[in-house]
């Protein structure tokens, strides 16, 4: 079974929604690198429905 990471999901959505990772952070409200500090530990239930908002997403996109 392959685990994604929420930072990879994330990413794949910004890609999609050509935004960048930057710019999802500025738009949800985050300092700089916080979305790549998920890659080593776990995002707070506020920053993913902050993040889930900007991408247009329920928190379970992120999440799967």
């Amino acid at each position: 079974m392959i685990v994604t990471s929420v930072y990879e999901n994330v990413s794949v959505l910004c890609a999609k929604n050509k935004k960048s990772i930057r710019c999802v952070e500025r738009e949800a409200h985050l300092a700089v690198g916080t979305i790549s500090k998920w890659k080593n530990a776990s995002p707070t239930a506020d920053n993913l429905k902050a993040v889930a908002k900007v991408l247009k997403v329920k928190v379970d996109k992120l999440l799967e």
